[in-house]
């Protein structure tokens, strides 16, 4: 979401409420590429997401869980004789979904200077009056409307995130020598790794509600034909740890897919969904049969696949979601 290089981060780090991720590119004798990653569980409370206040309870706690997470890398070059090792590497990271407020605004029009861009859509943002926008870091992802359809010719996905709920990840990484090239929120970076997957062809016809269930929260987004036309992200609170293995949490998470599915219709009357797309960990086959039963849509499983659909993964990696989230964050 936010870049300062040119070239995409080698490594990852996800920060998840009840673990934390680390993935990376490796590559063996032959310069053949492999990913990999590993995951730490965290102590219930560590990390409590907020738009608004800071995340981390435990900085110095956190940053030891990170060093013994990425201490599985020892990299050393040797470039003239000299070894160097210990060096800061640049990484990307991701946030929960619920550190930051992100919404999708419809423009007819998006200017080609990235200037007259950025002042636009945080102009629609004050206008829009969701959120405070002071102090607030904003991003943003445009999707066109190719088909020529009615209404808006662009939508475009706008993230805002506060400083200092920021600055307290980055210092916290930059603290064990991990500099922050990018940032940005899981969910879209697992709905990025599933576009490219796709390819964008076979992306650009479908029309699907997309949930993504992961840190105590329900991110629901609903595409159309190549444009994001809606997003929504509902906290679950703790007891949605396990959540697909509590018939009360799967009524729940159907009532709210139900409601972003009302929502959008009554935004985009001409809307049409037809399948839905599931990002959860564990057994899905009971929400699965209550999405089909209930909203008459057949049920895709985004898993593992799609990484190993993009390039080799280590045996040894960690296959949960949060550990697919990080790895998302390296496409």
């Amino acid at each position: 979401m936010w870049q300062w290089a040119s070239s995409r981060p080698q490594r990852c780090l996800k920060f998840g409420t009840d673990s934390i991720a680390w993935a990376e590119i490796e590559r063996n004798w032959r310069g053949q590429r492999r990913h990999t990653c590993v995951m730490s569980p965290l102590s219930d409370g560590m990390i409590k997401p907020s738009p608004t206040e800071e995340n981390v309870s435990d900085p110095s706690e956190m940053a030891n869980r990170i060093r013994a997470l990425t201490a599985s890398e020892s990299i050393h070059q040797v470039v003239g004789g000299a070894i160097f090792a210990e060096l800061p590497r640049r990484i990307g990271v991701l946030l929960p979904d619920t550190a930051v407020r992100a919404t999708v605004l419809q423009l007819e029009r998006i200017p080609v200077r990235r200037e007259e861009r950025d002042a636009l859509i945080r102009w629609r943002l004050g206008q829009e009056q969701l959120f405070p926008l002071n102090d607030a870091r904003v991003s943003f992802q445009v999707f066109h409307d190719r088909s020529g359809g009615k209404g808006p010719a662009y939508t475009v996905l706008t993230v805002a995130a506060q400083e200092s709920v920021l600055e307290q990840y980055e210092s916290l990484c930059e603290s064990v020598g991990l500099i922050p090239q990018e940032v940005g929120i899981t969910s879209l970076r697992i709905f990025d790794l599933w576009r490219r997957a796709l390819g964008g062809s076979r992306w650009r016809s479908r029309e699907c509600l997309w949930i993504n269930l992961s840190d105590r929260a329900l991110t629901t987004m609903i595409c159309q034909r190549g444009r994001l036309l809606f997003y929504r992200c509902k906290l679950l609170g703790v007891e949605a740890t396990e959540a697909l293995a509590k018939t009360d949490m799967l009524n729940k998470i159907l009532g709210e897919c139900c409601a972003s599915l009302e929502i959008c219709q009554q935004q985009h009357p001409s809307a049409v969904v037809k399948e839905a797309i599931i990002c959860a960990d564990g057994d899905i086959s009971a929400f699965q049969e209550l999405i089909e039963a209930e909203l008459r849509l057949p049920v895709e499983h985004l898993g593992w696949e799609s990484i190993e659909a993009l390039g080799r993964v280590a045996k040894r990696s960690h296959r949960g979601m949060i550990s697919l989230a990080a790895m998302a964050g390296l496409f």
